[in-house]
């Protein structure tokens, strides 16, 4: 069973910034997504100015700012890294060894194995999705939630805040909006990235912080230098 250095489970404009740059560096790294057709896709264009030498930089296209075309660029060059293996599955537990993170359960069945264990989950745990008169549970516009991960890591004692976002409405798409939960703040150490009730699990993005896409950018671009020291 493949076992990778670093798992990263989400991959929106944090998780897929750090797995970039870990792999780039050399790092065997998973990136696990609930849906292929919906890595680093952005609700509206991004604009610049965004962190040097990121993936955010690198696939931004001045002369084609369609969402859909952006995601395709990241995706590509995502791909195209040799130590990085994006796919596809849905995380629904930890899987732990004595107090450590050491990958995840799938819905699907097999398990994703690591030596250090990400959560870049956005806004996907225990998330409603209020559109009108309608409410689903989903992380955002037609993307399910992580129920059963979200349920697991409360058995486990971690403590949640509830946030909120709002999704405006755009020519292609109705405005919405999302009810989700984040890692409680004494959860979390912002400099490690830690989540601090298991060794080798951390998190990073909308599930811990708050902040646009050059934000998400910069975080996942800084949790993957604090990993690269921690590997060595």
């Amino acid at each position: 069973m493949r076992r990778y250095q670093v798992l990263i489970v989400g991959a929106g404009f944090a998780g897929a910034e750090a797995a970039w740059h870990l792999a780039r560096a050399g790092v065997e790294v998973g990136l696990l997504t609930q849906s292929l057709d919906s890595v680093m896709m952005p609700f509206l264009p991004p604009k610049p100015p965004f962190p040097p030498e990121s993936l955010l930089e690198k696939a931004y296209d001045p002369k084609d700012e369609r969402v859909w075309a952006f995601h395709a660029r990241a995706k590509y060059l995502l791909e195209a890294e040799p130590r990085l293996h994006l796919f596809q599955a849905t995380a629904t537990d930890l899987l732990l060894e004595g107090g450590r993170a050491v990958g995840v359960r799938t819905w699907e069945g097999p398990p994703a194995l690591a030596e250090r264990v990400v959560l870049a989950v956005g806004s996907f745990l225990g998330a409603r999705l209020f559109l009108g008169e309608v409410e689903e549970e989903a992380g955002r516009l037609s993307e399910a939630s992580y129920p059963d991960l979200f349920e697991a890591l409360r058995a486990l004692g971690f403590r949640f805040v509830e946030r909120e976002g709002a999704v405006p409405e755009t020519p292609t798409t109705p405005g919405y909006r999302v009810r989700y939960h984040a890692f409680h703040p004494e959860e979390w150490e912002a400099e490690t990235f830690r989540l601090k009730r298991l060794a080798g699990l951390y998190a990073v993005g909308l599930c811990v912080g708050e902040g646009d896409y050059a934000r998400m950018s910069e975080e996942g671009k800084r949790l993957a230098q604090h990993l690269l020291h921690e590997l060595g």
